[in-house]
């Protein structure tokens, strides 16, 4: 069983303060953790399952210590309001960034996203259209938010992530174009086929790209509307925007 000074621990992780000192986090639910078991390079802290869990599924995993514990600890555990009924704690990610793709395909850099939800979904979007590097920049959701772990739907595990700022990223690729989704830039339909490669700046859901992030843009792009809607949500211009880009 797990001692108070476990529970204290696990439950910390909840906070990005805590995440970010021991650099580890929580993924709960059955779904994500089997897909993270099928990388051995991730190092698994506690598996913690509740009885129920373990009846229907711990055959499954006999070379994995698991921590057998009740309802009213799996509720503390958990981030959610309807707990799961297993959860690991891994380490943080470590991926590589790989220049080639950065200069041959096209990258997402979120300016700003606020919400767990559209920075998860963000993820999908990318993981389903085959974008293999998210740039986070400043102010933007933390990556193990739990709530984004939970809506990437395991994209955390395939779409490399990396914190960088729009000036050191301009600063390290000076001959890639960088994009940004604006409601006064060009027609995205009309972008010829060589423009379709880069890095594409989505931004903050309530006020669009920063004024810093400007000054590096080369392109503004827009997807265009054919109603009377003020705006898109995050997530789903991006989506639109990588359909368009990997058409």
């Amino acid at each position: 069983m797990l001692s108070k000074a476990n529970i204290k621990y696990i439950r910390s992780l909840q906070q990005k303060k805590y995440r970010q000192r021991y650099d580890k986090f929580i993924v709960e639910g059955t779904k994500i953790i089997s897909e993270i078991l099928q990388y051995p390079n991730i190092d698994i802290e506690y598996m913690i399952a509740s009885s129920s869990w373990l009846q229907k599924y711990s055959h499954l995993y006999p070379h994995i210590p698991i921590i057998e514990s009740n309802e009213k600890i799996m509720k503390e555990l958990s981030s959610f309001n309807t707990p799961s009924d297993v959860l690991v704690v891994i380490p943080t990610l470590s991926p590589s960034l790989d220049e080639n793709i950065i200069q041959n395909d096209i990258s997402l850099f979120l300016d700003g996203i606020q919400d767990p939800g559209n920075l998860g979904t963000i993820l999908r979007i990318a993981d389903w259209f085959g974008i293999q590097h998210v740039f986070l920049g400043e102010g933007t959701v933390d990556l193990y938010n739990p709530k984004v772990i939970q809506s990437s739907m395991g994209a955390f595990l395939r779409v490399h992530c990396f914190h960088y700022s729009i000036e050191n990223l301009a600063e390290q690729f000076p001959n890639i174009p960088i994009m940004g989704a604006d409601l006064q830039g060009d027609n995205i339909f009309e972008l010829s086929p060589e423009k379709k490669k880069g890095i594409i700046v989505i931004g903050n859901e309530g006020n669009g790209i920063s004024n810093e992030t400007r000054k590096y843009i080369h392109q503004r792009i827009n997807i265009p509307a054919h109603g009377k809607a003020e705006s898109l949500n995050a997530a789903v211009a991006t989506g639109i925007i990588c359909a368009i880009f990997r058409n």
